[in-house]
């Protein structure tokens, strides 16, 4: 049973619902596994808990 986590920034529940469906999909084709045995795990980070080059995602402008 194949398990795939994704870290990424909060999404709402429509983009959580797109990504699971399509990870799901690709691992599936690629693998010649049921979707059944797939497992995507989403594990959301607020930008103050997140480091890049020294300086916390949430201090950076856009």
């Amino acid at each position: 049973m194949p398990i795939v986590t994704i870290v990424s920034n909060p999404l709402d529940v429509e983009q959580k619902r797109e990504l699971v469906r399509e990870i799901t999909e690709t691992c599936s084709r690629v693998m010649s596994l049921p979707p059944q045995t797939i497992v995507v795990i989403l594990d959301e980070k607020q930008a103050e808990n997140i480091g890049v080059a020294g300086t916390l995602l949430a201090d950076r402008t856009a």
